[in-house]
């Protein structure tokens, strides 16, 4: 392998580990987002009662838990897109003098960043296929 096909240690953090970290902790947010949606809306049946002392309270408890969700879950996809748009380039020159593996990683964020949850998941597992596929380090999650 030619010494420019080989990604360079801060290539490796941003765009393999860095990468990795985010779209996991995209995963576990969006997941922990959306149960507490679901939680907030399995309460509004239960605080229906208008007519009762604490009945409106409750109902706007209930909202409260539904937009908190939403919220962590809009956190979640704004910190992916944050970090699917830094510009990150070691190298100087063009896109071809990249590594193999570091330009495969870009056609990934690009395609994450085009799509939707589903590619965000999915890259997760191509990223740990990389591993054997590229020869680079294992993933520690």
């Amino acid at each position: 392998m030619p010494n420019d096909s080989i990604p360079t240690d801060a290539e490796l953090r941003f765009y393999y580990f860095g990468l990795y970290a985010v779209l996991r902790r995209h995963r576990a947010m969006t997941i922990l987002g959306w149960v507490i949606v679901l939680l907030g809306l399995a309460t509004v049946p239960l605080s229906w009662r208008l007519g009762t002392p604490h009945g409106l309270v409750d109902t706007l408890l209930s909202a409260g838990t539904v937009i908190a969700g939403l919220a962590v879950v809009h956190q979640s996809v704004a910190a992916l897109g944050s970090y699917l748009h830094v510009p990150f380039s070691e190298r100087p020159g063009s896109t071809a003098d990249l590594p193999p593996a570091i330009l495969y990683i870009e056609e990934l964020m690009r395609d994450i960043d085009e799509g939707g949850w589903q590619d965000a998941y999915a890259a997760i597992g191509k990223l740990e296929l990389m591993q054997d596929s590229h020869s680079l380090p294992p993933l520690t999650p």
